[in-house]
């Protein structure tokens, strides 16, 4: 608890400042939850702030839609290829790692919503935030977990890349959860504490759950509609606790997330015939152990990289010709397209997936296999209909009934920055969507 101490000593030399923003990111959460909503689903919350605030109809986000990227560029402001954040699995070279994620802050090249706080003698705060292993937040618990055991909840690895003691004295205040609480409540619990303890400018919170279902049941199913009306009782949890806080006059909200869905029913294996043309060295069991190039599976998109130097398009091409011939691609990009796309800059080909189908990164079995039962998937190209992300603006310092149409993701953290009242013109890509700031 002696970190704690130190750590609340070091901010309260900090000047105090009265603005406070919330920004809560329900993973999955594609724009038309609230735009056109479905039948008979109630979100008292979303359905207030959207309508006392500002919002957009759609975001347009980044290739390839998924969490990592996509968040990263929330807090930015950058595109992948300017923050280094360019998927969620880590690894470049093949069988090394393949199951470390890009927990860690130290990947992101560009300034941060947290590094523009702190510069402004801002204190900082992020519950279960993509990317925030060791970042300089000042209460801080990752989303991280142990690769060996997979994303299962673990909270003693967790604690162990968190703001020291922060986890265990949160946890002592909170009390022990249920038997069979789910994540995001806990997460909930876990930003109202830090809210109602330490009252921070700049509160992340990444719920996680309505991604999990939409990725089993699909977008439109009957869990993942039950699963959002979950989702916007916890945001209520969260306001809650902003006003027990005695914040709520003060506070700022932005609901965003990063990607939507579309739903699919076959999964394509590419690894299988690249495997088959021996670029690849599998174990007895399947598993790629080395390689002479290296792939990485979005769901909706392929990334296959080469070494620097070499020319293998043609031989790759040759090998993936039973996947072109069946149409199992909706698109092929080169690396110039792939850079034109804000993408990651080493990547030299992908492949997007088709309607109804995602890709798998088996590198044994059937190029194609059908799903036992619908579910869903992201990571294709941000502007295909369903891959719309979210955004609401609402609070003191929010104009409201404005309605943004369709802006681009690299909007939002230049809107948050300003709102947070910091001006730097350098960050980000796009600039603040002034319309919507008092």
């Amino acid at each position: 608890m002696a970190h704690c101490a130190a750590a609340r000593e070091k901010v309260a030399a900090r000047a105090p400042s009265a603005r406070h923003v919330l920004v809560i990111s329900v993973d999955g959460m594609g724009a038309s939850w609230y735009v056109a909503p479905p039948p008979g689903l109630a979100t008292p919350n979303l359905t207030r702030l959207k309508t006392e605030g500002s919002f957009a109809e759609a975001v347009e986000g980044v290739y390839p839609t998924v969490t990592y990227p996509s968040h990263t560029t929330i807090v930015t402001g950058r595109m992948p290829a300017g923050h280094g954040v360019y998927s969620n699995l880590s690894s470049r070279v093949a069988g090394k790692n393949p199951r470390d994620w890009f927990w860690f802050a130290k990947a992101i090249q560009a300034p941060t919503l947290w590094d523009e706080a702190r510069k402004a003698k801002l204190t900082t705060a992020s519950v279960f935030w993509p990317v925030t292993a060791g970042a300089d937040i000042d209460w801080d618990i990752p989303e991280i977990w142990d690769p060996q055991k997979g994303a299962i909840a673990d909270p003693l690895y967790v604690a162990r890349f968190a703001t020291p003691g922060l986890l265990l004295e949160a946890s002592m205040a909170l009390g022990a959860p249920p038997a069979g609480q789910d994540r995001d409540t806990t997460i909930a619990q876990l930003a109202g504490h830090l809210l109602r303890k330490y009252k921070p400018n700049l509160l992340l919170v990444h719920f996680e759950l309505l991604d999990e279902v939409e990725h089993q049941h699909g977008p439109g199913s009957t869990e993942a509609l039950a699963m959002m009306a979950r989702i916007d009782a916890r945001i209520g949890d969260i306001l809650a606790a902003d006003r027990d806080a005695g914040l709520a006059d003060a506070t700022d909200v932005f609901i965003v997330s990063d990607h939507g869905f579309l739903p699919v029913e076959r999964e394509i294996q590419p690894n299988v015939l690249l495997a088959r043309a021996g670029f690849f060295t599998l174990d007895p069991k399947g598993h790629i152990v080395s390689g002479k190039i290296q792939t990485v599976s979005n769901g909706g998109s392929f990334f296959i990289y080469w070494p620097e130097g070499e020319n293998l398009r043609a031989q790759i091409g040759r090998a993936l010709r039973p996947l072109f011939d069946q149409g199992l691609a909706w698109a092929v990009f080169d690396n110039q397209a792939l850079l034109d796309l804000g993408a990651e800059p080493a990547a030299e080909m992908a492949l997007d997936a088709p309607t109804g189908a995602a890709f798998d990164d088996a590198a044994v079995g059937d190029l194609v296999v059908g799903r036992k039962s619908p579910g869903g998937a992201h990571g294709f190209l941000p502007f295909r209909k369903g891959l719309e992300s979210s955004f609401i603006a609402w609070g003191p310092d929010i104009r409201g009934g404005v309605n943004l149409r369709r802006i681009r993701m690299t909007a939002i953290g230049p809107t948050i920055l300003k709102v947070m009242g910091v001006d730097d013109p350098a960050f980000g890509d796009h600039p603040p969507l002034m319309e919507i700031v008092k």
